[in-house]
């Protein structure tokens, strides 16, 4: 849940806040480079063929529809992983297709200007009538910040850059007059931005950071914290859970909701999904995106060391390592089952082939989850979407 504020309305249009018990999202498929794999049957972007998706997950009562960031490949100029689109455009086409699911924006805060950061997505809140949400990253990709001449800052200072942006976002969101403000790296003369939003006080924000430093900003700022979870025993994730929340009420007085990310291998039985994964995962394995994708995180990122990335190897190369959501309907919807008693109330999920296994979970799963009582069947706002 966000912070107790009286004036939040947020409930009324955005399905993030609503009373399913675990929530789910479709992740990543604004690119190519969420499983890195060379498999023919690996997703290709096209614009039917996000939007297609993206209405899959609409219709289906996915409660989210995130992007990820990305400005240049992992590898090299012809690295499939470079193929992202931008994920503000992106956000308003997809909004204007949907009627359901919050539809977020994932930004580089180094990279966007938080004036010009603000009137875009409140667009989308108008374009979406109030189902925006942001997801906000630091920049941890190196040569992707480089590339656009600016220098990558201390893991920490990141996050004091990352304060003054979002605190500028939400005086643009919310101020009725003109403001100043001066910080360390930003300097606003005589802000202001209309229209608002229409979600109060304002959009729904998440941020995946995983360190100290970025556990305050979550708890300060953030009504989402995307974590990566550390272990697969029950009582260790109960502890990093509780953890996070904790540490928002006792340092802000607010309650967040904590997501992961998963990856489905849906197939008639755990050992046809398991053979699949080696498939993909091993046999077909793009080694390269991976060996840069574990030197960037661990170089720039306080989450894991390079000792446990590559301990995590597999994991990674599977599905970023999420929770594996492996076998038939019912094998996944007792992972699911467990992970949301672990005190998960939501999870992004990531397929090799988004169009055939999204559609796969609708018919099969969803179902199933309603049945356990993890989910209502399709949950709606109050307030109707414009058309």
């Amino acid at each position: 849940m966000s912070a107790a504020l009286s004036d939040d309305q947020r409930s009324e249009t955005n399905p993030l806040f609503n009373q399913n018990k675990l929530r789910l999202g479709a992740f990543a498929f604004n690119g190519e480079g969420a499983i890195m794999t060379t498999v023919p049957e690996h997703f290709k972007l096209t614009w039917p063929n996000s939007l297609d998706v993206a209405m899959q997950a609409d219709a289906g009562g996915f409660e989210a529809i995130v992007p990820y960031a990305r400005w240049r490949s992992l590898v090299d100029a012809h690295h499939y992983t470079g193929r992202v689109f931008e994920t503000l455009s992106w956000a308003s086409a997809i909004a204007a297709k949907t009627s359901y699911s919050a539809v977020m924006s994932t930004c580089h805060v180094p990279l966007i200007h938080p004036i010009w950061a603000a009137k875009a997505m409140t667009t989308i809140d108008h374009v979406s009538n109030g189902r925006f949400a942001l997801n906000i990253v630091c920049g941890w990709f190196r040569p992707e910040i480089e590339m656009f001449g600016a220098p990558i800052l201390s893991h920490d200072d990141r996050y004091d850059y990352a304060d003054e942006w979002i605190s500028v976002v939400k005086k643009l969101w919310t101020e009725d007059e003109m403001f100043n403000f001066e910080g360390k790296y930003l300097k606003i003369n005589g802000g202001m931005s209309l229209p608002k939003p229409i979600q109060k006080p304002h959009p729904p924000l998440m941020n995946a950071g995983g360190s100290g430093r970025a556990q305050d900003y979550v708890a300060q700022h953030c009504d989402i914290a995307f974590t990566a979870l550390k272990s697969r025993d029950p009582d260790d994730l109960k502890a990093q859970i509780q953890a996070l929340r904790k540490h928002a009420f006792d340092r802000h007085g607010r309650q967040i909701q904590v997501w992961c990310t998963g990856y489905v291998v849906q197939r008639d039985s755990l050992e046809d999904a398991l053979k699949y994964v080696d498939y993909y995962a091993e046999q077909h394995a793009d080694e390269a995106g991976v060996d840069s994708y574990i030197h960037e995180v661990s170089a720039n990122t306080m989450r894991f060391t390079p000792e446990q990335l590559q301990a995590r190897r597999h994991d990674i190369k599977a599905g970023k390592a999420g929770v594996p959501l492996l076998g038939n309907a019912e094998d996944i919807t007792e992972t699911f089952s467990k992970i949301s008693n672990c005190g998960i109330d939501g999870i992004l999920l990531l397929w090799v082939d988004y169009q055939d296994g999204i559609r796969r979970f609708n018919t099969d799963v969803m179902p199933m989850l309603e049945q356990v009582g993890l989910r209502q069947s399709r949950l709606r706002p109050v307030r109707a979407a414009v058309a």
